[in-house]
């Protein structure tokens, strides 16, 4: 295994606690826990997914829809205006909330001992390498590694995405190794580029029918390091 390739969201850090913070600095207290907030945005998250998909960046529109009917499963009516605050608070003032765990630290080094590291992730080019400073990723990923689809004009699951990446890294998709929390997205983007995958399965999702199955699935992060022993057991270390 010579590269081991990250997604951002939802992988390297639990994507539902920022939201909620989001939510609750806007609207005050909800009657829902983080886990239920996050997992409604997602369901309403449709538009803005496909427009990632498709190499764009969505609509202030689809932001709004999405966030008012996020909160109407909770029973709570926001307006438009109310919906463009919740956004901008999710995707600026989020920070403070966002952080890297422990174990994913643990993770990180493991792999930085054995492989070169990258980042490969739908979103604003911008925001995203935010995203790692914050998290403090760059000890371990260089940013010339990092590849957004913003700056990319190609996301995934397309697999050009994955593709440039290993191109630029100078590794084979074969010998790499991608680890992701969306299935359709990373995993299946992953494989249409030839790359092996773990679907880090933390939020305990079902296998989308007539799909690929990953060749490792783990379910939290304590999984993933273990995993990764496991596959870098035999490995030099890097430059050995």
């Amino acid at each position: 295994m010579d590269a081991i390739l990250f997604d951002i969201d939802d992988t390297l850090y639990d994507q539902a606690q920022p939201f909620a913070h989001a939510v609750r600095s806007v609207l005050g207290p909800v009657p829902a826990g983080d886990d239920e907030l996050f997992d409604a945005s997602r369901r309403h998250s449709g538009q803005v997914f496909a427009a990632l998909s498709a190499g764009r960046l969505p609509t202030q529109g689809e932001y709004v829809r999405r966030m008012q009917q996020t909160m109407a499963d909770f029973g709570v009516s926001i307006d438009r205006q109310t919906a463009i605050e919740l956004q901008r608070a999710y995707s600026h003032d989020s920070g403070d909330a966002m952080s890297l765990s422990p174990t994913m630290a643990q993770v990180l080094d493991l792999c930085h001992r054995h492989a070169h590291l990258g980042v490969v992730s739908n979103g604003r080019n911008d925001r995203q390498r935010d995203k790692l400073r914050i998290l403090g990723v760059y000890r371990w990923v260089r940013p010339e590694d990092v590849f957004v689809s913003d700056a990319m004009g190609v996301a995934k699951p397309d697999p050009a995405i994955f593709l440039r990446a290993c191109r630029h890294m100078g590794v084979e998709p074969s010998r790499s190794l991608y680890v992701g929390d969306a299935f359709k997205v990373d995993v299946a983007g992953a494989h249409a580029a030839g790359i092996p995958a773990v679907w880090f399965n933390h939020r305990n999702r079902k296998m989308p029918r007539g799909e690929q199955p990953a060749e490792h699935e783990v379910r939290s992060a304590g999984q993933l390091l273990s995993l990764m022993h496991s596959l870098l057991h035999d490995q030099g270390t890097k430059g050995a």
